[in-house]
């Protein structure tokens, strides 16, 4: 068996697991993809994710973009996303010019209902807003919806991870400001550059081995801290960055020919998304299967100190006969794991990754992931992983977070169960990325294997010990959501009859609780709708955090049972600005915040989203202050 070939780190568990999972490996458990991607599908495909769908439906329909319209389209994305839009643009433009077999058709072709107005198009009212300059006002004018007046500033050139020689400054939009709270919010908004929209992981690197979040005094931003709508945004965003990423390091990745049969009801062999369905109808918050939940829930519990733990196969006849045991009678409720041995559990719960119709990193990104490794630095391949991470649909991530917690406690139990991170990392790879289904037929293949060995294995070892940091969002990303959002309110109010001479301010203001003059004071209202007290106005200073907000809803203000970083708001003297104004429910049915309650940023320039306990609020009222400030449960 050919383990090394010159590599120094053994791969003798990865083979052995491999092995385990061919020799159980039934012969119908894949089968042909019964349809090849027509010429052009995969390009308008990437469009549609990247957010450009408007565009592959355009060059379907046989029209074409100039240069100065791609110019347009990409300006306020940096010089590696934008050179990836335009890839997938220029190459959908060649394969319909053969299709259709016409000459470029002029630009004003492509939006044949163009007037003054707002356009009608449901597919045009999603189209990208772009900053709008004086060089392209002129040739681009479908890009200005409902002309109203943009303003934007170029940024310095930067270097960042690519050939310096290929950045260029990026075009940033912005809201001409009319107000002091807008003009805060400018100025907070503007540094966006290459850097930034080329994934700004703020990692500093320590030993060279380990990584730290830089501070950011807007909080960091986790995965489910963002609502449905900017997590959709988000998704279009990082599809564009890994698209760029792999293409400055020539690295590409495609959807696998094979795909395993679907079943619809069961544990096993059954889709994610299928599994949440039926379990969602027994409890309805649930976000992972719960058959997976209790098998991580048992081994959490019996399995932590057990020796070899994913290493020791289980009994092939004791595993059969626990799987149908539990197809049998895990939903009627009279399962009882008490008889069950750890290394049967483990067996299984491996057995289910592997029996996923529809893989755990799922068909569109599994071949992404062992790409990563080939990539230069530790820090751009965790630029990609998070990337990567982002990518996944709701379900799939957090059950692959629930598998790696686990996998990280028993690399921390590996006094006791002798696993260490590379075993751990090596037994799971092959269950994760669906080995090969053979090996050692010549020495091209046996490379290639050796190569996809330790690939694989790398980057688990790096899911499992970079989870925290993956599970972030760039702020860089955030910024742009914001940037993307403030547009999109322009241009809705707009439609319901702004001028472009009124002032830009009227396109955030509502019934708003707090005046111009109170939000310019930092006084802010604090809304608890599933509290006792239902709301509290607060002037906020220069070191109030969200968390110290969220103490005074609690049953004795102070600081959150978590601790946090300096004082509480309500220990400080000089803090103590709660306003007199407060709203109460029936004092004697008091409910008060408890240690799930964060204070959640809704509206302005965001969707909405959860609030990292460390913000600081005036920086974060000075980018949104028409947003509103509301209490509410997060399982964070």
């Amino acid at each position: 068996m050919a383990s090394n070939h010159g590599n120094s780190e053994p791969l003798e568990d990865y083979w052995k697991e491999f092995d385990d999972i061919a020799s159980n490996k039934g012969s119908d458990d894949e089968e042909e993809l019964s349809k090849t991607p027509d010429e052009g599908e995969q390009e308008a495909e990437w469009l549609h994710r990247a957010g450009y769908g408007f565009v592959a439906s355009k060059l379907h329909d046989g029209k074409e973009l100039s240069d100065d319209d791609l110019e347009g389209l990409t300006e306020e994305l940096s010089a590696p996303q934008a050179e990836a839009v335009r890839k997938r643009i220029d190459t959908l433009t060649t394969t319909m010019r053969k299709k259709h077999k016409q000459n470029k058709i002029h630009v004003k072709d492509i939006f044949t209902n163009m007037d003054p107005r707002p356009p009608a198009s449901p597919t045009l009212e999603r189209m990208p807003i772009r900053r709008e300059s004086a060089k392209n006002r002129e040739r681009a004018s479908f890009l200005r919806s409902g002309h109203y007046s943009m303003s934007g500033a170029p940024t310095a050139e930067v270097q960042t991870y690519t050939n310096p020689e290929t950045i260029r400054g990026v075009q940033v939009l912005s809201i001409n400001p009319m107000t002091t709270q807008n003009r805060l919010s400018r100025t907070q908004l503007l540094p966006i550059t290459d850097t930034d929209c080329s994934m700004d992981f703020h990692l500093e690197e320590r030993d060279n081995k380990a990584f730290n979040l830089k501070h950011n005094p807007l909080g960091t931003t986790r995965i489910n801290d963002l609502g449905t709508v900017d997590l959709d945004s988000l998704r279009a965003l990082a599809h564009i960055e890994l698209t760029a990423l792999f293409d400055l390091n020539n690295l590409t990745f495609a959807r696998p020919k094979k795909k395993k049969k679907i079943k619809e009801h069961g544990l096993f062999g059954v889709p994610i998304h299928i599994l949440l369905e039926n379990d969602q109808r027994r409890a309805p918050n649930v976000k992972i299967p719960l058959i997976f939940q209790e098998l991580i829930r048992f081994l959490e519990k019996e399995g932590l100190r057990t020796e070899g733990i994913l290493r020791v196969p289980g009994a092939v006849s004791r595993v059969k006969h626990l799987r149908h045991e539990l197809e049998e009678k895990f939903y009627l409720g009279n399962f009882h794991w008490k008889d069950v041995w750890p290394n049967d559990a483990a067996a299984l719960m491996k057995q289910f990754i592997r029996d996923l119709p529809i893989p755990l990193l799922t068909y569109d990104y599994i071949d992404a992931f062992p790409q990563v490794k080939s990539i230069k630095t530790v820090l751009e391949q965790l630029k990609c992983l998070n990337l990567l991470v982002l990518l996944l649909p709701d379900e799939h991530r957090e059950t692959l977070r629930v598998l790696l917690r686990f996998l990280r406690k028993i690399v921390s139990s590996s006094k006791d169960n002798k696993m260490s991170l590379s075993n751990v990392a090596m037994i799971m790879a092959p269950n994760l990325f669906l080995g090969p289904a053979t090996r050692n037929k010549s020495l091209s293949i046996e490379q290639k294997e050796l190569s996809k060995a330790h690939g694989t294995s790398s980057i688990v070892k790096m899911l499992i010990h970079y989870q925290e940091e993956l599970w972030t969002v760039p702020p860089s990303f955030v910024r742009q959501l914001r940037i993307q959002n403030e547009a999109d309110i322009l241009r809705k109010n707009r439609k319901r009859g702004f001028r472009s001479r009124k002032d830009k301010s009227e396109a955030y203001r509502r019934s708003a609780p707090v005046s111009e003059a109170d939000l310019a004071e930092g006084v802010i209202l604090v809304k608890a709708p599933h509290l006792t007290k239902l709301s509290t106005r607060m002037k906020l200073d220069e070191l109030t955090t969200a968390r110290d907000i969220v103490a005074k809803f609690r049953r004795i203000a102070g600081p959150h049972p978590s601790g946090g970083l300096g004082e509480s708001f309500s220990s400080r003297e000089h803090h103590s600005h709660a306003l007199h104004s407060m709203s109460f429910r029936n004092p004697d049915n008091a409910q008060f915040a408890d240690d799930n309650a964060y204070l959640f940023e809704v509206g302005g320039n965001i969707g909405e989203r959860c609030l990292d306990p460390h913000t600081r609020m005036m920086s974060l009222l000075r980018i949104n202050p028409h947003a509103e400030w509301v209490i509410k449960v997060h399982h964070r």
